[in-house]
Parts: C-alpha cells; structure tokens; sequence
C-alpha cells in the first residue's frame, strides 16, 4: 500500500477509520460477548428454576421414602409447590411424564392431556431422559394481544427417575436479539455523532449492560451452588436488566423460602411435635454414634427407656388434651432429672429414652435412673386434677450388654417389661435370662396359636359338692391344655400369655360353650339343678360381643340360664369404668350366676359386693391349709363365711383334700365344697358318671 498516493484528507481519516474500525471492533466484540451473556443468563435461569423443581420433587420423595407422607401426597405437594414457581411475568416450570403426558402445565384443565404431539415438546422430553440440558427452537409469543411465531426460545429439562418426571422451563430469546440491534444501532448514531467519544461511550454503554448481567449471573450460579445467602443488588433499571434483576430479587426469596422450610422440615422429621424433645428418627444414630464413641474412650454408654404407669386410664377417664399435658409435663420432668447431661426424646406414645454417654459404670445409670422415677413420684397438675403419676424403666448399657443400637434398644425394652410386670413404678437393668424368658413366652404364644387351631384346648370339669348332704351339686369347667409332644401345660403358664395376647377370648369361648353343653349333659327333668361354674376373664367379659356370644350359646346348645354361673376376679370390679357394672347386670337379669373366684386374695369390699349383682363367693383355696391349725386363718374364713351369709350370697370352699378341713367348713355354715377330696378334673363323660353315681349313693 503506498500512502503517498493517498490525499491528506484520506491521510487524515486513515486514524480515525483505523480507531473507527478499532472501536467497532471492540464494540462489536463486548456486543456478541453481551447478546452471549445474555442469553446465557436466560439459560441459567430456567436451569436454575428446573433445578430448584427437581429439588422440591426430590424432597418430597425423600419424605414419602420416610413414610411421612403416602407417594401419592408426595406427589401432589411436589405438583403445587411447582405450579406456584411464576418468574418473569409468566414463565414457569412444566413435568411431563416420560409419555409425554403433561403433569404440570399453564392450567390444570390441561395437566394430564398429552403433548406430544408438538415437536419442541418431544425434543424437550427425549432431551431430559438422555440427561437433560438445553434445547433450542422456535416458538409463538403473546405480547399485548398480539401473537407473534418463529420467535427463538431455550429450554433446560431434566429427568427425575424415581417418579419418572421430566421437569422443563423455556424462555424467549428474542429480547437478547432486540437487544443486541438495539446497542447495535445506538453504537452506530453516536459514532457518526460524535466519533472522538465512541469508545468512551462504548466502554460506558457496555459497562452498564455486561456489569448487572454478570452480577446476575454470579448470583445464579451462587443460588444454584446452594448458597441461599444472596443480595440481588437494586439496579434501578426499568429495562430488560432492571426486569430480570426485579425478577432475579424475587427467585431468591422464594429460594430462601424454600431453603428455610427444608429446614423446619429436617427439624419436624427428627423432633417430636408434641413435646419438642428428639424423636425415633433421630434415636437411632445418635445411639450407634454414643456406642461407638463409648467403645473407643472405654467408658459407658446407657440407654433408659421410660414408660408411663396405666397412661390408658389417664387417656380414657380424662380424654387425650390431659393425656398430652401430662406427656408434656413428663418431658420437662426427664429433661430436669439429667440436667442437660444426656440426650432424652420420645419414642412413640408414653414411651421415651434416654441416652447416657461417658458414664464411668453401669450402676451409674442405674442409680440416675432410679432418681428419675423417684422424681416423677410427685403429683402433676393437669386441667386443676391432681394426679399421681408413676413411671417403669429398662436399663442396658453398651458396649457391655451390646455395641450395636439396635439390639441394645431391644434389650432396655425387655427389661422395661419386667419392670412393667413386677408392677411398674420401679427400675429393671437388663440381664441375659430376660431374653430368655420372653423368647420362652413369645414360643408359648406361638405354640397356643397353633393349640387353638387343632383344638388342643380341652374342658375338664370338677365336681362341686354340698357340705350338708355330700351330694354333687355342680361342677366346674376347667380348661386343660395337652400338648402332644409336651403333655399338660399348666394354666398357670399360659392363661398369663392369653389374657395378655387377646388369645384368651377364643379359649374363653370355647370354654363357655363346653359349660354349656355340659350343663345340658347333666341337668334333667325334675331333678334339683346341677350349676355348671366357668371362668371368664375380664378381657372376655370386656370384648364387646360376648353378651351376643353368650345368648348365641345358650340358645345354640339349650342351656338354661340357671344352671349356669360365670366366676370373675375382683380386680375386674376396680375397672368400673368401660360398662363392667352394666354388663353384669344384663348377665344376672338373664338369670345367669355371678361368683367372685378367689375370693380373699385381692381387693375384696364390702363395697363391691354390694353395687354389683353377685350371688356366689368362692373362698381361695390359700385359706384351707391352715384352717384347721391356725386361729387367725380360720377368724378370717368366718369372717368372709359371716360376711357372705349377711348378704345373702352362696359360698364355696375351694382346694378341699382332707375331711377334716371338710368338716370345719361345713361347722362354719359354708354350704359348698371344691377339692381332691371329692373329685379330680376329668373329662365331661368321666365326671357326669362320677355325679349320677354320687345321686343314686
């Protein structure tokens, strides 16, 4: 290029068309780079959205997988918390299932129709199931009533598997052109305005577009990071950028929001919500975590599990609000006992723990322990009621008893139930023949379950005789268990297990009904009537059917109402509550007898007798042995002899084996006797033979 050819004007224009070109291209350059960011920017925000939608369908699969809410409420709450992610004036997040089928759409009217039929839409769904990412196309657009197509668009999607959700957001990318043409121009009147300040106004103009758009960015992709700590700066703009930074100011508080209720929802999963303190979910790991820290320091780490003494009653006299007061107060009151010095929550129901780590022994949990049920001796006030409440504790200490937190919890609980079965209000440290006693009962019940199912259960029957005259009057039906392989089980062993398990209501029906049967078997026409005694548990009594099950006896085998008489325990007069008076004066308007069996050897009164429609007592046999040798046993028998005779009710003497306590009885008046002196239970054939042979003696 020769430049003296050139004239000096060109000579002089060659700078500045050189600084012209300059400046055009370093606009041009921050242009594209501008137009990139922002549709970058566009990108991001949609990805960010998709992402925070995945986020919510993740959280609420982990809550489903938790069993704090069905799939199906998973499901709908992830669906509404999604619907309700409007950003920018109107684009929102879409979930297709992976037929296309929409999930979540601009109006619920459309949410399960299809849309596969569009081709974007299918692009957009095969994109999320091959790991998701950006798709590009064009689309229309409504702006002011008037629809515009052809206009380019970005989508990200994404593919949740677990519920087989591809979740999707688009935005138009026609404002980043527009934009771009719009610098483009503005560039082109100042630099033919005013050449000398292009690139100063260039550098300007740029400045105020790329610095915002680059801050957005940044707190995108912090928002995306997890960082919920972010301060969208006030750009002051009424302008694309002003609009997305408005925009971007409300994204993130629905984010913090969101990040905030994720964390109430973490504290909700491990803490109880009645009384505040750590539930199950949290028991477990912090168990292993304090046994596994114990085992290394070599000391102790304890485990208390705590249960209230007959809450039930608490429940059902005074209604649940009481019953959760006094769960409340006992959370304060084993939160005081330990001062902070160990980790206390509640398991379920009146059933809480606490774990002691860094104890130096065992006897040290024993000892806290045993503060802590002195401590919850005191009264508790609930709705202006004094009540005195008790509590049962199992004691296990690891590594020692076990280092893993499962089995140590098992084994406070078996020790908190032979707390419970030596009458509560006490403490149990845990010991290797629990174990075996449980796996002992839990074997029993099993084989009971099997014994019901083969009809291993028997009716023997014992006859009851009249002092006076030495003829039979009755007898009584006795349940026998023989086992094929163990023989005879004794009563002793397994009507505990059946009162406990509920199993006692099916032995106890098949026992009435044999009651019955042999009443019928023994009675006949115009001969004094032969009573048929029968046990009845007070969960039988209590079931709610059994007036039912006893007229359907009686009328399914003919059995008269008198010669029948069903014997209760007096601890089934304490539970007044629950219809027990009712039901047994339905039972003696029937004609049916009421004894009370054992009588002597619990919470015998006068009181009793006299509210319920008794007619019999039967004397426990633990007064025979020493009634003939001992005063004070035999003041008692005439006591209850005298006391009975007053209120006008029949008595019988139980567990007679020799004639000479037969003979004191009958000098007391007693009219009925029961033992090994008369009779041996036997079979129903065995004993009416032994009766017709006594009645024709």
């Amino acid at each position: 290029m020769n430049l003296g050819q050139w004239s000096v004007r060109n000579k002089v224009l060659l700078p500045v068309w050189i600084m012209a070109a300059f400046v055009v291209l370093v606009v041009s350059t921050n242009l594209v780079i501008l137009r990139s960011e922002l549709e970058r920017g566009h990108v991001e925000k949609v990805r960010a959205l998709v992402e925070s939608a995945r986020s919510i369908a993740e959280e609420s699969y982990r809550l489903a997988q938790d069993g704090m809410l069905s799939e199906e409420a998973a499901k709908n709450k992830a669906r509404d918390a999604i619907r309700a992610m409007i950003f920018n004036g109107g684009a929102r997040v879409f979930v297709f299932d992976e037929a296309g089928n929409r999930i979540v759409s601009n109006t619920v009217a459309e949410e399960g129709t299809s849309a596969w039929d569009a081709r974007h839409t299918r692009d957009m769904i095969r994109n999320g199931l091959n790991g998701g990412g950006v798709t590009y196309y064009k689309g229309a657009r409504t702006l002011d009533g008037v629809t515009t197509r052809g206009r380019p668009k970005a989508a990200w999607s994404e593919h949740f598997a677990p519920w087989g959700w591809v979740i999707s957001s688009a935005v138009y990318l026609d404002d980043v052109n527009t934009s771009f043409w719009n610098h483009l121009l503005r560039f082109a009147l100042i630099f033919g305005a005013v050449g000398s300040l292009l690139l100063l106004w260039v550098n300007a103009i740029v400045g105020s577009i790329t610095g915002p758009v680059l801050r957005l960015t940044a707190n995108m992709k912090q928002l995306a990071d997890g960082d919920t700590d972010v301060t969208v700066e006030d750009t002051g703009r009424s302008d694309e950028i002003g609009q997305m930074a408005a925009a971007m100011r409300t994204f993130v508080s629905y984010e913090q929001e969101r990040h905030a209720l994720h964390e109430k929802l973490e504290e909700l999963a491990f803490s109880d919500s009645l009384t505040g303190l750590a539930n199950r979910a949290s028991f477990q790991d912090r168990l292993q975590c304090e046994l596994d820290r114990a085992a290394a320091n070599e000391t102790h780490c304890a485990l208390i599990v705590v249960d209230l003494d007959r809450f039930k009653a608490i429940n059902d006299t005074m209604g649940h609000a009481a019953g959760d007061a006094v769960l409340v107060q006992t959370a304060r009151r084993i939160e005081a006992a330990f001062s902070g010095r160990a980790f206390v929550g509640r398991l379920a129901g009146d059933e809480f723990f606490v774990v002691l780590p860094g104890l130096p022994g065992v006897e040290e949990a024993m000892a806290q322990a045993n503060q802590l049920v002195e401590a919850m001796r005191q009264p508790i006030t609930v709705e202006d009621a004094v009540l005195q409440v008790s509590v049962s504790a199992g004691v296990a200490a690891g590594p020692g008893d076990s280092a893993s937190a499962p089995a140590l919890f098992r084994f406070a609980d078996l020790a908190l139930y032979d707390a419970k079965q030596a009458g509560g209000n006490c403490v149990r440290a845990y010991r290797i023949q629990m174990g075996e006693t449980i796996e002992k009962r839990f074997k029993l019940e099993t084989m009971m379950n099997g014994a019901l199912k083969r009809g291993e259960f028997k009716a023997a029957f014992q006859l009851k005789m009249d002092m006076a005259t030495g003829h039979a009057a009755g007898a009584e039906a006795l349940c026998r268990w023989v086992h094929p392989r163990l023989g005879n089980i004794s009563p002793a062993e397994f009507i505990p297990v059946a009162e406990e398990t509920g199993q006692i209501i099916a032995i106890g029906n098949m026992m009435l009904r044999e009651a019955c049967k042999f009443a019928v078997q023994v009675n006949r026409p115009a001969a004094p009537a032969m009573v048929i005694a029968v046990n009845v548990s007070p969960r039988q009594l209590m079931n709610g059917d059994f007036l039912v099950r006893l007229r359907d006896c009686l009328a399914g085998t003919g059995c008269q109402p008198e010669w029948l008489e069903l014997e209760i325990t007096e601890s089934l007069l304490l539970a007044e509550g629950g219809g027990v008076r009712e039901t047994l004066e339905q039972i003696a308007a029937m004609g049916i007898g009421i004894a009370i069996d054992d009588f002597g050897t619990g919470y015998s009164a006068l009181s009793y007798l006299h509210r319920f429609p008794i007619t019999a007592l039967k004397i426990d046999r633990s007064f025979m042995n020493g009634i003939c040798s001992d005063p004070q046993q035999e003041i008692l028998v005439r006591t209850i002899l005298a006391m009975a005779h007053g209120l006008g009710l029949e008595t019988t003497a139980e567990g007679i084996e020799t004639e000479e306590v037969a003979r004191k009885l009958a000098s007391m008046n007693c009219r009925f006797g029961q033992g090994y002196l008369w009779h041996r239970p036997a079979p129903a054939d065995e004993t009416s033979s032994v009766m017709y042979g006594l009645a024709m003696a």
